[in-house]
């Protein structure tokens, strides 16, 4: 017999009525009255008197109510046990940036949830810059940016990923097999802010002026829009990873930079006083496979 049905039987004894019991409850009093008749019928007794004005308990019925109370108090004291032994969560506040795969970081989800039960994770999304004065603040525990981090913190480079372009499919460079930094000389080239990842803008100038070409570079804001971006600037290309390129710009030539000298790449950092739960989260964090789109790299600092 389930434990429900024996709470549907305390309930009625309780309340004296089918349809309070059924209101209590919140279930159906058809439902209630079946589950009742069905219970009746397993152990052949039958435990409550129908009439016009309610329901009155018979004698086998009080028998079996006092046994069944019992054995409800008994497996909702056995709950409460299991419940004050098993181990206390600490919230722990992960940032994420833009540009990684939302299938990686479902998969991160789900391996900190199975592998880290001391752990309520909370996932904040902010661009790199904004999660550095976060974590500096204590208002997150986990930053995961596209920033070399300050020396002041506890980083761990997880992954890196090389830097191309997408390129708009009717251009002439998106019939080329290769891309050259000489190839993007008078492009409209969308490229992520300088909030979102600082050290992407400061290299590709630097690139431009090192290969004398001049791009016209337009810097924006964009997560999940690439493509709506990109066509209300008239851009000839957007300058991202292969992971942006393949799910947001569909049918536009993703190729990287031969000569261009710069990676997109994704830090783990922590504060030097954080808390020991941040340890076992950052360590979850880093055994998922790496984001698609990476070469996998890791290393410490």
């Amino acid at each position: 017999m389930e434990l429900r049905h024996m709470r549907y039987v305390l309930a009625v004894a309780r309340h004296g009525s089918f349809s309070r019991a059924a209101e209590a409850l919140l279930v159906a009093q058809p439902a209630l009255s079946r589950q009742i008749r069905d219970v009746e019928a397993e152990i052949g007794e039958t435990l409550f008197e129908r009439g016009s004005t309610g329901a009155t308990v018979t004698p086998a019925g009080r028998t079996f109510v006092a046994h069944v109370r019992q054995v409800v108090a008994l497996a909702d004291a056995t709950r409460e046990v299991v419940r004050a032994e098993s181990p206390p969560r600490e919230l722990v506040h992960v940032g994420l940036p833009p540009g990684l795969s939302p299938r990686w970081t479902v998969a991160v989800g789900r391996r900190l949830v199975s592998t880290v039960p001391t752990a309520s994770v909370r996932f904040v999304e902010a661009g790199s810059a904004e999660q550095l004065r976060l974590l500096a603040r204590g208002r997150l525990d986990i930053a995961v940016v596209h920033q070399l981090p300050p020396a002041d913190v506890q980083s761990l480079l997880l992954a890196t990923e090389r830097l191309g372009v997408a390129v708009r499919p009717d251009h002439p460079l998106a019939r080329a097999d290769r891309y050259r930094l000489e190839d993007l000389d008078g492009m409209r080239i969308l490229v992520h802010s300088r909030d979102q990842i600082p050290t992407q803008q400061d290299g590709l100038l630097a690139a431009a002026g090192s290969a004398g070409i001049e791009p016209e570079w337009i810097f924006a804001r964009f997560v999940e829009h690439a493509r709506a971006c990109a066509e209300a600037a008239e851009a000839d290309a957007v300058m991202a990873g292969s992971h942006t390129a393949n799910a947001q710009l569909a049918g536009w030539v993703w190729r990287p930079i031969e000569d261009l000298d710069l990676a997109m790449s994704t830090w783990v950092v922590r504060r030097t006083d954080a808390r020991d739960i941040v340890s076992p989260v950052i360590a979850a964090i880093r055994e998922a496979d790496p984001p698609p789109g990476s070469d996998g790299s890791v290393s410490r600092r």
